[in-house]
């Protein structure tokens, strides 16, 4: 989504300007007074109304079928799996999404985490899951990943950590594990520090995996809420929730409330989105 800036002496001629290039419709998303070699102006950036509509329902996907109400019972878990960079936060991510009020709190959720290299390195995810009753399986083959489906089939949703995602790995076993859930959902898990000239490559290299949605994370460590907007622009993936801390019951939020709002000062810091 591109939004551009117009600038001029008074507002009637700065609005003048928007309506003939952007159409009578358009939306205004920001407005100041600027001053540039000793002039004073009214700068306005506006966005055209088609693109700002079709980015509020990017931004407000359908609830995931098992929380819809009335839903029935499936015949499997629910699967939502989350890939991403290093430092993305993907497994804290994903304990929120299992305890949170506004994700998945209110069923009975699991954890699967791939580790086809034995890391090892999730003791604090088997600590949260012990103190907050839930299932976890970790798995390093396909023959553990079986056995993890059965021990999990109980569950309404199963949420799936993953490896690191990076444009030159070359690690396959897990993606392969992957496959074989064929989760219903897949998030890009993409921590809001990241410079846009990498969002598009990480993006690019995680379209193997079905990504299917984006879920921003660490909004708490940004200067502005600029780089949200511009994250989310450059991503262009439906986003249903975002993070903004440690704590996993309190720290997630909807998307588009935040990232909507974040317009109004994206233009003034950032420029106009590509």
């Amino acid at each position: 989504m591109r939004l551009e800036r117009f600038r001029g002496r008074d507002l009637a001629t700065v609005y003048r300007d928007v309506s003939r290039t952007l159409g009578d419709d358009a939306m205004i998303a920001h407005s100041r007074v600027v001053r540039d070699a000793g002039q004073t102006y009214i700068e306005v950036v506006a966005v055209d109304a088609v693109e700002i509509a079709r980015f509020r329902r990017q931004l407000a996907p359908p609830a995931p079928s098992v929380l819809q109400p009335g839903a029935a019972r499936r015949a499997r878990p629910y699967a939502v799996a989350l890939v991403g960079p290093t430092g993305g936060g993907k497994t804290l991510t994903a304990q929120k999404l299992a305890v949170h009020d506004d994700a998945f709190g209110f069923k009975r959720a699991g954890l699967l985490a791939l580790d086809p290299d034995r890391a090892g390195a999730f003791d604090r995810l088997l600590h949260f899951a012990d103190a907050n009753d839930l299932d976890v399986e970790i798995v390093h083959d396909a023959k553990g990943l079986r056995t993890a489906q059965r021990r999990l089939a109980s569950c309404d949703v199963v949420i799936i950590d993953t490896p690191s995602v990076a444009p030159r790995s070359e690690r396959t076993t897990w993606r392969a594990m992957l496959r074989e859930l064929a989760p219903d959902e897949t998030h890009l898990v993409f921590p809001a520090t990241t410079r846009f000239d990498l969002a598009a490559t990480i993006r690019e290299t995680a379209e193997s995996l079905g990504v299917t949605h984006a879920l921003l994370t660490k909004l708490d460590e940004v200067p502005s809420d600029a780089n949200v907007a511009m994250l989310a622009s450059t991503l262009g993936l439906p986003a249903r929730w975002i993070t903004d801390g440690q704590r996993p019951s309190a720290d997630l939020r909807t998307a588009a409330p935040t990232i909507i709002s974040a317009f109004e000062t994206a233009p003034s810091e950032q420029g106009a989105f590509a």
